[in-house]
């Protein structure tokens, strides 16, 4: 089967691609050729599809290489979604509502509050939850998905009390009382989250999909889901199985549960056109947002310093362990005590296994010396500039002015030569939308128009391309990401060229058709 498309605006930002094309020939799933329309006629037959797509922008299908697609799709589905919420009582009100709506259920399970925006900025607490909900357990986790609250019912459920052991790397905030208030963050969460009913394998199935409807909408036709525990990861092999993915899945196993001691069994590498497994992940600490990402100094007009999640011991010896078995390691890592921590074991393992995937996920403060020794040592960031919209009155509100002017610095990221690419970690945003993220990264600015880190800033170009070509290459993929002969024939079709889009526009840039392996698998 083969498509002429013709009369199109190719964008693609590798060197060498050939200036006055406007054509391109897919042949089953591959683009065999590009050029003039003119200059691919000698390969048309008489069974060809011509589309002539109107002087529309083709560019390579973007790529977001840190989104929890299942979480996604479980906002969608399955879990109350509260990140509309603008103060603590339209989130009571809220809860209260789905309560009757829904009063079979045997746990109410949401997610997506943000304190930073309410009038009074305090986190929920039980005995707000216990006077909506008195009888049944409640779990109601942040936005940034590192801190969650519990009512009575659900503590007891689970059997926590002022007694319970702590896993390290967690906290569990109590009240005046000396017993729980229901606040738990970092690996305490698994305290209570733990004693959840699970989801079944065919739920995640569904979430999936429900979230794969959304990342065709913007353009998405790849993916790396950060965080995928053994009953997903099972989920995800049986959907590549049966060719019910529909886009390019990179899944990154998580190694430490929270709440427990004991490691997952590593994972198998695995490789087919639709799902990679090279890579596993690690937290070391939380989110800017929350205040749990670890610093070095406090936070603003605060004596707290975030939580530093992981033991340096059992961290190298895992780290170790997955790189023998030719594995790449990926490790969540934001604030600066906590880059630092996972950059020296970077550093070690690079002696070891110097042509192996070493990715830190967001990034958020590094300093000068961190930048120069991830350049000396080959490692890569999957960064979010797409938090300055949503969070960024969070990071304002928490950081001193030192670290706000170094916040998510990606172009002092490219000056040194890191391997980077963009990114969204939804659900903790609720627009996910990758132009929003190029919009983020080019002006600078959160959704209340406050400049964040303004030197930081980089072109439309740049971006797309860290949304693109980067974004494959560190995944370790060499098969898609730009337009050029040989590559899978994933890409977008825009209605306009983003790169003569007045910046303030990108966000509504608008897709026509996303087409995934030379078919069209969305379409306005």
């Amino acid at each position: 089967m083969k498509t002429l498309i013709h009369n199109a605006a190719l964008l693609s930002f590798q060197e060498g691609l050939r200036k006055g094309g406007n054509a391109l020939l897919i042949e089953n799933n591959l683009i065999r050729a590009i050029g003039s329309y003119d200059e691919l006629q000698p390969l048309v037959d008489g069974n060809t599809l011509q589309i002539d797509v109107d002087g529309r922008t083709i560019m390579p299908g973007l790529n977001d290489t840190h989104i929890h697609i299942w979480k996604v799709g479980n906002l969608k589905t399955y879990m109350l979604d509260l990140r509309g919420a603008s103060s603590l009582e339209e989130m009571l009100d809220t809860i209260r509502d789905y309560d009757r709506k829904y009063p079979d259920l045997e746990w109410i399970v949401a997610r997506g509050f943000n304190e930073a925006g309410w009038t009074n900025n305090r986190l929920p607490e039980k005995k707000d939850l216990d006077k909506i909900v008195p009888g049944k357990p409640v779990y109601v986790i942040r936005t940034c998905a590192h801190i969650a609250v519990a009512n009575t019912a659900a503590l007891q459920f689970a059997g926590v009390n002022a007694a319970t052991k702590i896993p390290d790397g967690g906290v569990m905030h109590l009240g005046d009382d000396g017993e729980p208030n229901g606040i738990l963050s970092e690996t305490a969460l698994g305290l209570v989250a733990n004693h959840i009913p699970p989801y079944t394998k065919q739920q995640l199935k569904h979430m999936v999909l429900a979230a794969r409807n959304e990342m065709y909408r913007y353009g998405i036709t790849a993916a790396t889901d950060p965080a995928v525990d053994p009953l997903l990861l099972e989920a995800y092999k049986e959907m590549n199985e049966a060719g019910e993915l529909g886009f390019r899945l990179n899944a990154i196993p998580i190694l430490l549960p929270d709440g427990g001691e004991e490691p997952y069994p590593l994972p198998e590498l695995f490789e087919s056109s639709f799902l990679r497994l090279n890579t596993v992940k690690f937290f070391s600490d939380g989110g800017l947002s929350g205040k749990t990402a670890a610093l070095k100094r406090t936070y603003k007009n605060s004596t707290e310093r975030g939580v530093l999640r992981l033991v340096a011991g059992q961290y190298r010896q895992l780290c170790k362990l997955a790189l023998e078995k030719g594995l790449g390691i990926a490790t969540h890592a934001i604030g600066d005590a906590a880059i630092e921590f996972v950059v020296d074991i970077y550093k070690e393992m690079h002696a070891l296994f110097p042509n192996s995937i070493r990715r830190i996920e967001h990034l958020g403060l590094p300093e000068q010396k961190h930048l120069q020794e991830m350049a000396g040592n080959g490692i890569s960031a999957s960064m979010q500039t797409i938090f300055l919209s949503e969070l960024g009155k969070n990071f304002i509100r928490y950081l001193d002015e030192d670290y706000l002017s170094r916040c998510y610095p990606v172009k002092s990221v490219l000056d040194h030569g890191i391997l980077a690419a963009l990114s969204s970690d939804a659900p903790v945003v609720n627009n996910f939308n990758p132009f929003k993220g190029v919009y983020a990264a080019v002006s600078r600015k959160d959704d209340q128009g406050n400049l964040i880190a303004g030197g930081e800033a980089i072109s439309i170009r740049e971006a797309l391309q860290l949304y693109t070509g980067n974004a494959a290459k560190i995944s370790g993929v060499k098969e898609f990401g730009k337009l050029e002969e040989g590559m899978l024939a994933d890409f977008i079709e825009l209605e306009k060229d983003p790169l003569s889009t007045p910046i303030d526009e990108i966000p509504e840039l608008k897709v026509v058709n996303t087409w995934v392996d030379g078919k069209i698998a969305w379409s306005a």
